[in-house]
């Protein structure tokens, strides 16, 4: 009897032991397992079309991330900050919440994708982007209570309170962000990628008011050498990010988009006038 009694209390911390890993537990917005919808990696819902090879990427790159993003599995519609269905070329939707207010539009839905990687590898003190502005918001700043009054196009910093290091205060500070970022302060905060290859992670935009921009998701060559990749987006109002698609010659299997290599060649995405491949940027 004894050593049943044994066996049974060590019970739970074997299943604790043995519990299995989450999938997605590089992606902290996410609710628990239990409270989230049927999800899978971005590279599961978008296997690579036949001759195709992903471009290389070192495991903890901002690329390699963005490969495991967690995407929905009940819906390809996007909705709006407030529930509304918008009219979308969407393909896919990204599980990443959007919020409750009018914020989180183009550009911020790449900077937030930027800053949840950078808290993901546990260098969220590393975040800093900029207003339109051109003035500096950084995250160990404003959690150290650095706060900011602005009147018209006039910033000013002023000392607040300070906020605790957890996730849900970051989030925080990145809607505070996305209030006054847009796609004009993106120059701030990114290089443009010139000559370079394109790789995953880098966004494509054209600045103004309004401005549009997008992000790419994945990158692979094709068996003709050239680059073509997944195109994600955020738009105006405030809504899912999700991955566009449509048909033509330049797009394989309805959503690997041909990306520009040279001058006067063109992204031509759905939802906007084409890109150049001068618009191309890539965060510092």
């Amino acid at each position: 009897m004894m050593t049943l009694l044994l066996l049974v209390a060590t019970l739970p911390a074997l299943a604790s032991a043995t519990q299995v890993p989450d999938p997605f537990g590089a992606y902290a917005w996410l609710p628990r397992p239990d409270e989230r919808p049927k999800l899978v990696p971005l590279t599961e819902r978008f296997p690579l079309p036949e001759g195709f090879t992903r471009v290389p990427q070192a495991p903890g790159t901002f690329g390699a991330w963005l490969r495991g993003l967690p995407v929905r599995t009940d819906r390809t519609h996007v909705l709006a900050y407030d529930g509304r269905p918008l009219l979308r070329p969407s393909v896919a939707v990204v599980a990443l919440d959007v919020g409750e207010r009018d914020l989180q539009q183009c550009a911020d839905t790449a900077l937030r994708l930027h800053a949840e990687w950078l808290w993901q590898r546990g260098e969220a003190d590393r975040a800093a982007y900029h207003f339109t502005s051109g003035d500096r918001s950084a995250w160990k700043d404003w959690r150290r209570g650095e706060r900011f009054r602005v009147r018209g196009a006039k910033v000013e910093r002023v000392r607040g309170r300070g906020t605790a290091n957890s996730h849900a205060a970051y989030r925080g500070w990145l809607t505070h962000l996305f209030r006054y970022a847009g796609t004009q302060s993106l120059r701030h905060d990114s290089k443009p990628v010139g000559a370079r290859a394109l790789q995953p992670g880098d966004v494509f935009v054209q600045p103004g008011g309004p401005g549009h921009a997008v992000i790419l998701l994945d990158v692979a060559t094709g068996p003709d050498g050239a680059r073509y990749g997944l195109v994600g987006q955020g738009f105006m109002p405030a809504e899912d990010l999700h991955v566009v698609g449509r048909p033509g010659d330049d797009v394989v299997n309805g959503v690997w988009f041909r990306l520009p290599e040279k001058a006067g060649e063109l992204l031509d995405t759905p939802s906007w006038r084409p890109f150049r491949r001068s618009d191309a940027i890539r965060f510092r």
